[in-house]
């Protein structure tokens, strides 16, 4: 686990200890197709087209939807708002293994390593996988969100609005409540992930929760649930309290 708080509260438990990434490995992809649309402001416009025996399974709609050519910006969309898995795959393709592989290296997100595409089979047979820790992908929920480089905020509502609600936000989401949170969950067999930017007011918390392992999956959705839970408690005490010395 990592967080890290606008009021200067920071928490780190076993933060370093690079784990199987599932969909988390798709914030890095995004970071880096915004750092280049910097660089070209056309990108997000451009068209890629692809063909039936490049769509994969697991998460996503692109393998229920007729059309076969889409803007990188939809693509970059439909990667985090549903987490789909072929939109991720032509980012990949898109952008350049080795480009995602070297720009991660080089903007020091030591425990992140993205060695293949979703849903390869192959490549995991050969040993190559995605790997993430707590502490890369919290700093990568950070620079989504604060300082120059901060995406526009059309696409930090990906984040808001993606259909994976039920763990950070899990115990609150459908309720009346004043804190957004802006998330990308991952999972897959014995794990599950949620890294998420909590906002209320003027403070805000990134926070990023990994699990692996457990055999009885709702412990580790309960445990990601419940941490959501006090983030957003926290913060309202945080602004209530700055509230009352104000006054």
């Amino acid at each position: 686990m990592a967080a890290k708080g606008s009021d200067g509260f920071s928490f780190t438990y076993q933060a370093e200890v690079p784990m199987l990434s599932a969909s988390l490995i798709k914030l890095p992809i995004l970071l880096y197709a915004f750092k280049k649309s910097e660089q070209n402001k056309r990108l997000l416009d451009q068209l890629v087209r692809f063909d039936d025996q490049q769509i994969v399974g697991g998460s996503g709609v692109l393998q229920v939807l007729s059309s076969r050519e889409w803007k990188v910006s939809d693509l970059l969309a439909l990667m985090i708002n549903v987490s789909d898995n072929t939109a991720t795959n032509l980012m990949i393709d898109f952008l350049g293994l080795s480009n995602l592989k070297k720009w991660v290296k080089d903007q020091g997100f030591l425990e992140t390593k993205i060695e293949r595409k979703l849903m390869d089979e192959a490549a995991q047979k050969e040993g190559r996988t995605n790997w993430i820790s707590a502490r890369d992908a919290n700093k990568m929920i950070q620079q989504l969100f604060i300082g120059s480089g901060a995406l526009p905020k059309e696409a930090q509502s990906w984040l808001l609005k993606q259909q994976f609600r039920y763990k950070l936000p899990g115990l609150f989401d459908e309720k009346d409540q004043p804190v957004a949170v802006y998330n990308k969950t991952g999972e897959m067999e014995a794990i599950d992930h949620d890294a998420g930017f909590f906002v209320y007011k003027q403070h805000s918390m990134a926070v990023t929760v990994m699990t692996s392992g457990l055999e009885n999956r709702q412990e580790a959705l309960s445990a990601i649930q419940i941490i959501g839970l006090r983030v957003q408690n926290y913060l309202i005490n945080v602004a209530q309290a700055q509230a009352g010395s104000l006054e």
